[in-house]
């Protein structure tokens, strides 16, 4: 099933007196990046929270926030760096001598940087990974049918312009006979105009109606963009992950509309062409949201 790029999961997990608390959002990239935020003491989770992540989450930016509380683990005792706080409050002191407006607050002071430090509690790694991991798993599972969903609704929305596609495809394929045709009566018409019945050497002039035929045929370029067409609609089914192939297949059809374009020689299958080229920005723009 396609997965959208965009998507949150929440979960929150108690057990044997710990708590934690997992958010996950995911928004559009190129790659597989996660960030993680969790409490200092637990960092040494962090490589294992972002490869259970990006076993579910190929593509997308994803933003972890953890919250964990514990009877057993805290934040620490705080313990104040009397050496660090007496230095702050010196040179704040400083200032206020040199006419600087305030006087240094016990509020002021203990929010600055490394005033107070904190034991890191010991934890029991294999009970706080168990905890993680069923929050993380819970989350990601949240986030992903959420993807999921939304996948849905772009795959939908892709197929009805693919069949847009197709008929303004088939249309250009209508109208190039009479086209063709078109330009090789024009062309004969002004050969016979600039030269006399007698001086017209007729071979010649079919060969270079067949040269024109051939340099205007746009009969390959239609067969492929109806392949590329199929391959879209097959890529769609295959699974996830399929966002850098379906933009690799719009840009295939992009190119063989523009030759279109060049070769056609008639206002009619140009029209079309501009139409065809609207639905294709349209699909790279979507496209640009799914795994």
């Amino acid at each position: 099933m396609l997965s959208s790029m965009t998507g949150f999961g929440k979960s929150d997990i108690e057990a044997d007196g710990s708590r934690v608390s997992v958010e996950i959002r995911t928004v559009n990239g190129r790659y597989g990046d996660v960030s993680v935020h969790l409490p200092r003491y637990l960092s040494e989770f962090e490589p294992r929270i972002k490869e259970l992540v990006l076993g579910r989450i190929a593509r997308g930016r994803v933003d972890v926030s953890i919250s964990y509380q514990s009877d057993q683990a805290t934040q620490g005792t705080p313990t104040l760096n009397e050496a660090v706080a007496d230095a702050y409050v010196s040179e704040l002191t400083k200032l206020v001598d040199r006419g600087v407006a305030g006087e240094p607050t016990l509020t002021s002071v203990a929010s600055l940087p490394n005033v107070f430090s904190f034991e890191t509690p010991e934890v029991d790694v294999d009970e706080v990974w168990g905890i993680l991991e069923r929050g993380c798993e819970s989350a990601v599972n949240e986030c992903h049918r959420m993807r999921q969903v939304e996948g849905a609704k772009l795959a939908d929305d892709f197929r009805g312009r693919i069949e847009t596609l197709n008929g303004l495809i088939s249309k250009v394929e209508e109208l190039a006979p009479t086209r063709v045709e078109s330009a090789k009566k024009r062309l004969k018409e002004k050969l016979e105009a600039l030269l006399t019945p007698e001086a017209v050497d007729q071979s010649r002039v079919m060969m270079e109606i067949a040269i024109l035929a051939d340099r205007s045929d746009i009969t390959e370029e239609c067969v492929r963009f109806h392949s590329h067409n199929e391959q879209f609609l097959d890529t769609l089914d295959r699974g996830e992950s399929v966002g850098r192939r379906l933009n690799f297949l719009l840009q295939e059809m992009l190119r063989e509309a523009n030759t279109i374009g060049s070769k056609a020689g008639n206002a009619e299958i140009a029209h079309i062409v501009v139409e065809m080229k609207e639905e294709i920005e349209k699909l790279k723009e979507q496209v640009l949201n799914v795994e």
